[in-house]
């Protein structure tokens, strides 16, 4: 059984989506006697490999914290989409939807990571996309790249309502490659916000 980790990194000032804040990642200042060390975070919630919730649309303002942990994992398909800069519905698409609750897009994109690139020319997923995971049964779509789509952002609107998720930012797609029995787990921290960070990770036999 391996555990391959799906994450990127959070460091002090590292790139994130425009508009947003770069996060503060800084040692307290103590005491020399104090006999520990502490750290101080400040950061979007949508920094680095993170899980979004319904709330992160308008209409549904559960905070994420609200659901139970059994929804954020389950059994994962990779669909290989590399090389696409608009990525539509593919052949036999809609069959393997029906079999996974987990669907991860590897576009490949995350080899951008830390460059003006990544932020700024990533893929965008057809909208019909998601109309075919919520109507074939999945609860988590996963991507490599900071977003499936861009403004308006039609295919998050469609995807997260009820009892839905999207985890942006993953990194290492590439070693899923010819995996079939893949558990895919993203647990967001425990609190009252529309997202989290997370530490995805896929579990292989």
């Amino acid at each position: 059984m391996k555990f391959i980790d799906l994450s990127h990194t959070i460091r002090h000032g590292m790139p994130v989506f425009p508009g947003e804040e770069s996060p503060s990642v800084v040692r307290d200042e103590l005491p020399e006697d104090a006999g520990y060390v502490t750290h101080r975070l400040e950061t979007n919630m949508h920094t680095g490999t993170h899980i979004d919730a319904p709330f992160h649309m308008l209409g549904d303002e559960r905070p994420i914290a609200s659901f139970p942990p059994e929804l954020f994992a389950g059994q994962a398909i990779v669909m290989d989409v590399r090389g696409l800069s608009q990525v539509s519905i593919q052949p036999g698409w809609e069959e393997s939807f029906r079999k996974y609750k987990v669907v991860l897009f590897y576009t490949g994109h995350s080899q951008a990571w830390g460059t003006y690139k990544y932020y700024h020319e990533y893929p965008e997923f057809d909208v019909s996309i998601a109309e075919m995971l919520v109507a074939c049964g999945v609860k988590i779509a996963g991507f490599d790249s900071p977003s499936p789509d861009k403004s308006p952002y039609g295919f998050h609107t469609v995807f997260l309502k009820e009892a839905r998720f999207l985890v942006e930012n993953l990194a290492h797609l590439d070693r899923l490659g010819g995996e079939e029995n893949i558990l895919f787990m993203a647990f967001p921290l425990k609190i009252e916000a529309e997202a989290s960070l997370v530490r995805a990770v896929a579990m292989t036999d």
